[in-house]
């Protein structure tokens, strides 16, 4: 029969037998259901395991350690490694090696030959540290700030200037009655400009750029240097020179992908920034630089503005980005790509990668912020978007297995389906402990103790991951992003960087507030931006078709700004037979200054064309809307978007009526299938709605493997309800069952009797850790083994386990056992046979193989590292060696933990034991 738990998160061993279909614990699969003997899971790929990035401190790597680390994580379950040159180690300058040399790049080569032969996949960012650059980039063509000089004129006077350096990009003279002069052409070869003013007052500006100071952050030996300017493709290319000559040694399908970390560069302009404004905003931006400065005409000034960050944001799409991904298709590579934090359209450029990349740093979890990379992959039809999972999730050797699970689940439900960590650091074997590390990583690193355990989260993830891959994205509506409204305002700074920490420019916003209220209503939807909504086309049936999928409406949220060739497309859409949404109303303008006059009176004469259509539906009171019929199609003018969507029978998912249930849809050639998760606090056992299954529906465990008919009925609205058993923090996958396929069905429990505590003499044994093993102790009342081992158990990180030999006087057929409190995961036995690894609360799991009489628990528990860093700090010991940043803490001050109380460790209970049996709902 089909063996599950049904609260708490384990890992199964070994193979469940589901009446002749095998579902393997390890997540094994050959095709999808459909025939007796089919698996129940897809095949595992490289891409489906969890990768790392993996950081090598002063390069100095060497060839037995890079095999046995690869083979170390290999067997832990990840499936490739992001490789990133950094600063070094104090005291082993000896072995470093230096970037882009011969000596590294055939550490690479082995490092690739390596991990092909463990099935493992590498990918390498195209420079050292991050930021693209390095020694090779000058600095007239790093990045660069502008540098804007005023000089008064007066009428019949002769004004003297002299350019000692590089002659400016422009010299231009602005007058009082508005007149310009352009006197770039007057300097002569030696730098001076001699000028005899017209009659009136003037302003001569110089524009110019300097070095703006900067270099390439954290760069390992060899790659320190200038970054480049992230808005000039000549600076680009070469940045790259050097990184391209080493990849031309490298055999074909080495590397899987290069991989451009976040937009953290500085600098606001390019040399070439007059003749791409011109062309790209069709007017001649030396004509407006006292506006870009914020003088003058305060609306001439914010139009101006919005243009030049519309411009700068193309600028690094296409010349930066578009271009390092050519870049990386000439040498038969992926390209994975950071958008956040860009000052540009973040649809636009997470969507130009092949794998668009998003993050969460720390406990700053953002299911909407990571939509903006699964969207952009959705829209454009990537199959993979992922991200940089565990980025200081918690202070250094606190983290746990149970936050990361909270991280992942939560990006998966957002669209995410390659978890990449962040991450793990290269530590040769010989290192005393903890080894080399990352300040800024969840240490993923195998002197972690949690290291132990991470098997069983590798393994969920991996099975998760190898469905969410199989499918496409199932998500009814486009959500347009007004990026022009983003760069409207703001006179402070010339530059706005979109990032995923400070999220004001979204989450204040209209646009930000639809999203939110949609999803929290069960509605699944895509953000999608100007470039993307232009390749939109219109089915017959009136869907919009992208190249990632269908959608069945568009919402254009409340905003000012639009440009009048989306507003033409729309309409253009709308007359093919395309449903549009506008809340509240038409946007009003269009956005920046160039031929303002024409371009606003088309958009408004357009809207106008709209509201001369007759009104099909009018509907008043609290909620206004109004339908124009256009060609084809509709256009709807609504305050309430949720009622409005609900009439024109929109798919909802009203699960998440039920607090805490958050879910991913996603489409299958053998139908709609869902990623569920309950994130809420108490337990979901109830008969939960779903508007895409049919009646015959496969629940699958990925925490287990284990899989099961689910009792299902049907309900109006064309939903079919689902009863789903779900502690808090677990997940299920809901996908239809082939009509051919024999499984069992899916085992729901219910309780029978009260909770027994499991009493007696606990057994206490250290098994693996350190710095010193602690003696075993005996007691009958659980807690920290901080405070019952000890003083060597209060330095202890590690594993110990805790035995109990226990009597049942009467025959219990099942039970639920309840380990309590666990410090912080654990592996189960019981009479011998391995239950599972436990990793979050609840810590509880469904047992069957009890004896009357004797039976025999063993719980390995393992704790986190705090208590034995805490004590190398109160010792002094001198761990923190690394060079540059060294090691800090999440405030970025020093690190020290000497000051921290005990954390606790262990099993500390009480256990119990539960009658349960099985149910029929």
């Amino acid at each position: 029969m089909a063996t599950r738990r049904t609260v708490g998160t384990v890992m199964a061993v070994g193979m469940l037998m589901l009446s002749g279909v095998i579902g393997t614990g390890d997540g094994q699969g050959r095709s999808e259901p459909g025939s007796p003997s089919a698996p129940l899971w897809p095949p595992v790929t490289r891409t489906a395991r969890p990768w790392t990035r993996w950081w090598w401190h002063g390069n100095a790597v060497d060839k037995p350690n890079l095999t046995h680390l690869l083979e170390t994580y290999q067997q832990a379950g990840l499936g490739g490694v992001e490789i990133t040159s950094i600063y070094g180690v104090k005291g082993q300058d000896g072995r470093e090696i230096s970037y882009l040399s011969a000596a590294w790049t055939e550490m690479l080569r082995h490092t690739c030959s390596e991990a092909q032969r463990l099935d493992m996949s590498v990918d390498l960012p195209p420079g050292s540290g991050w930021r693209i650059g390095g020694p090779n980039l000058p600095t007239e063509l790093a990045s660069a700030n502008v540098v804007i000089e005023t000089h008064p004129a007066v009428g019949g006077e002769r004004l003297h200037l002299t350019f000692a350096n590089a002659p400016p990009q422009a010299v231009v003279a602005y007058g009082t009655d508005h007149t310009t002069i352009v006197l770039t052409h007057k300097i002569d070869g030696t730098g001076n400009l001699n000028w005899s003013a017209p009659a009136g007052n003037w302003t001569v500006y110089s524009v110019s750029q300097k070095f703006s100071g900067s270099r390439v952050k954290r760069p390992g030996p060899g790659g320190a240097g200038n970054s480049i300017n992230p808005f000039s493709q000549r600076s680009l290319k070469a940045g790259l020179e050097p990184f391209d000559a080493m990849i031309a040694q490298l055999p074909t399908g080495a590397i899987r992908a290069q991989f451009h970390d976040s937009y953290e560069y500085e600098g606001n302009w390019t040399d070439d920034l007059f003749p791409e404004f011109l062309a790209r905003s069709g007017y001649d931006l030396r004509e407006h630089l006292p506006a870009l400065q914020g003088k003058g005409d305060a609306d001439e000034g914010e139009r101006v503005r919005n243009d030049y960050r519309h411009v700068m944001g193309e600028l690094f799409l296409d010349k930066v980005i578009k271009s390092w991904v050519d870049d990386a298709h000439r040498h038969g590579q992926l390209a994975r790509n950071q958008a956040h934090g860009s000052p540009g359209n973040l649809l636009d450029l997470y969507a130009a990668a092949d794998i668009p990349e998003t993050e969460v740093f720390g406990a700053d979890r953002a299911p909407l912020m990571a939509m903006f990379a699964s969207s952009a992959a959705h829209v454009a039809g990537r199959p993979l978007a992922s991200s940089e999972t565990g980025t200081w999730m918690a202070e250094h050797f606190t983290e746990t297995l149970a936050e990361m699970k909270t991280e992942v689940d939560m990006l998966l439900c957002a669209g995410i389906n390659h978890i990449v960590y962040h991450g793990t650091a290269y530590s040769p074997v010989e290192a005393p402990w903890p080894g080399w590390l990352f300040y800024a990583s969840t240490e993923m690193n195998p002197n972690n103790p949690i290291w132990r355990d991470s098997p069983a989260l590798n393994a969920y993830i991996t099975r998760c991951q190898s469905l969410l891959q199989s499918g496409k994205p199932d998500n009814d509506i486009l959500l347009y992003w007004p990026e022009r409204d983003v760069w409207q305002g703001d006179a402070r700074h010339l530059i706005q960087q979109l990032t995923v920490h400070k999220r004001e420019w979204f989450e204040k916003e209209p646009f930000g507030h639809v999203a939110q209220s949609l999803t929290a209503l069960g509605y699944a939807l895509d953000y999608v931006s100007d470039r993307q909504l232009a390749v939109a086309r219109t089915e017959p049936s009136g869907r919009l078709r992208l190249p990632g999928g269908f959608y069945r409406v568009v919402i254009v949220p409340t905003c000012r700004f639009m440009p009048l060739e989306t507003l033409q497309h729309l309409a253009h859409l709308a007359e093919g037979g395309a449903t549009v949404l506008f809340q509240a109303g038409f946007p009003t303008d269009v956005p920046g200054w160039g031929d303002l006059a024409q371009r606003r009176e088309r958009l408004h004469a357009l809207i106008a064309s709209f509201q001369r259509l007759p009104v099909l539906i009018v509907s008043s009171g609290a909620a206004k809307s109004r339908c124009f019929q256009v060609g084809k199609g509709t256009v709807w003018v609504a305050d309430d978007l949720p009622k409005l969507l609900q009439n024109i029978s929109v798919r909802r998912e009203r699960m998440v009526e039920a607090q805490g249930l958050t879910f991913l849809r996603r489409s299958h050639p053998t139908g709609d299938f869902y990623f569920v998760v309950n994130k809420g606090a108490v337990p979901v056992d109830r008969w939960v709605p779903f508007s895409s299954l049919p009646a015959k529906v496969l629940l699958l465990d990925p925490m287990t493997g284990s899989a099961g008919l689910a009792s299902t009925r049907g309900k109006g609205r064309g939903e079919t309800e689902v009863y789903l058993q779900l502690a808090p923090g677990e997940s299920l996958f809901l996908r239809p069952a082939a009509p051919q396929q024999r499984v069992s069905a899916w085992n729901y429990w219910r309780v029978t009797g009260p909770k027994q505590d499991l009493t007696g003499t606990w057994h206490v044994q250290f098994i693996e850790g350190g710095p010193e093993t602690p003696f075993a102790f005996q007691t009958e009342k659980l807690a920290s083994w901080t405070t019952m081992g000890g003083e060597q158990a209060q330095k202890f990180a590690g594993t110990a386990r805790y035995t109990l030999d226990f009597g049942l006087a009467a025959r219990i057929g099942s039970a639920r056992l309840d380990l309590g409190i666990v410090c912080q995961s654990a592996r189960v036995r019981l009479n011998g046979k391995s239950l599972g690894t436990l990793l979050s609360a609840p810590f509880q799991i469904v047992v069957e193989n009890l004896k009357t009489g004797d039976n025999v628990l063993e719980v390995e528990v393992t704790g986190v590292a705090a208590n034995r860093i805490r004590d190398m700090d109160r010792r002094g010991v001198d761990w923190k060696i690394f060079k540059d940043i060294n090691f800090v803490n999440l405030n970025y001050r020093p690190f020290n933990a000497a000051d921290w109380p005990l954390t606790d460790c262990g099993l500390l209970g009480p256990a119990t034991l539960q009658p349960i049996e099985r149910k029929i709902p």
